[in-house]
């Protein structure tokens, strides 16, 4: 294919947002962004900037529960305030005061060990057949207390930051010891090593058709199923750090090689939204209600629009002409 022209589009999503602020829409002058017959447009992500402005640990990494506790088959949230945790330490310090605020468990510990990276939690005043839970369900089955455990409870990734294991999809009825096999009042240690953050990346979608294709992945609407399925995504962009730093709060993302493209089929573009998720389809839990609305969410980033059309037509194989030559012709 060859680029016969082209326009740099520049979206600032601060004051398109939509619904409740979390994707941003975007009105094209149609007769500048059209096309002929036998010609194709074509999206080319350029830059993207975004500041830090959530938290590393929150609503959809935070909560966890103590299963058989205070009476079997019940299940005490646990939940980590919110914050950008920059050490273990201090996060090992807000999941103890998670747990220790509930009721009979004030004397319970939790330690991180450097060395191997894991959480150490030793409950003291809980049941004796207590052990931890973490779900990563992504279609919600009969709720065991629906005053307890939430949707959100339900779809999160505390065993990430916790280092442990989850309880997915097919369960049935028995969660899964998150720690192993340790029950009660006993240190319960991490099988795995433990995050100060969920998100490696974020992707940046849109609402139109595109030809790009992804796994199905940890993503809710998505079965758990092998194989590739169409997708939404446009680009995906890389974080390279765990949590947030001042001198590092804009995420920066530039493009010099067309890395990531769509090909539309439309003869010509009017209407596009953009929205930020992060690996499961979630939007970026907001700090504060309002939060994404009030603009504070927002980012910055560039496109090229391109028309294209083929050299030679798909399928077709074209001979080339031989050189000319001057040829003489007898009177």
């Amino acid at each position: 294919m060859k680029t016969t022209y082209f326009r740099n589009v520049f979206i600032d999503s601060e004051i398109n947002a939509v619904g409740d602020g979390q994707a941003t829409r975007i009105q094209f002058p149609s007769t500048a962004f059209s096309i002929r017959s036998g010609e194709m447009m074509k999206l080319i992500l350029t830059s993207f900037e975004m500041r830090r402005n959530w938290y590393s640990v929150n609503s959809t990494n935070n909560t966890c529960y103590l299963y058989n506790h205070p009476n079997p088959g019940d299940y005490t949230p646990v939940v980590i305030a919110p914050g950008s945790y920059r050490s273990f330490t201090d996060l090992a310090t807000a999941i103890q005061t998670a747990i220790t605020a509930i009721a009979g468990l004030g004397a319970s510990t939790v330690a991180w060990d450097g060395t191997t990276r894991k959480f150490v939690i030793t409950l003291n005043g809980a049941n004796a057949t207590a052990y931890f839970v973490s779900f990563q369900v992504k279609q919600s089955p009969a709720n065991p207390d629906p005053s307890v455990i939430t949707d959100a409870g339900y779809f999160n990734d505390s065993a990430e930051i916790l280092g442990c294991k989850p309880t997915r999809d097919g369960w049935s009825g028995n969660p899964v010891n998150a720690f192993g096999t340790t029950v009660g009042n006993v240190a319960h240690t991490s099988p795995y090593v433990g995050a100060l953050n969920t998100i490696e990346t974020l992707f940046l979608r849109t609402n139109i058709q595109t030809n790009n294709y992804q796994s199905y992945g940890f993503e809710k609407n998505l079965p758990n199923q092998s194989g590739l399925t169409a997708s939404s995504i446009f680009a995906r962009i890389p974080l390279s750090r765990a949590y947030y730093n001042d001198e590092f709060e804009i995420i920066q993302f530039e493009d010099p090689n067309e890395l990531f493209t769509i090909l539309l089929q439309q003869t010509q573009l009017s209407d596009m939204v953009f929205a930020i998720t992060d690996h499961a389809g979630r939007p970026l839990p907001q700090v504060s209600a309002g939060q994404a609305k009030d603009g504070a969410l927002a980012f910055k980033m560039s496109f090229r629009w391109e028309v294209v059309e083929q050299e030679v037509p798909q399928g077709e194989y074209r001979i080339k002409n031989p050189p000319f030559q001057n040829i003489k012709i007898k009177p």
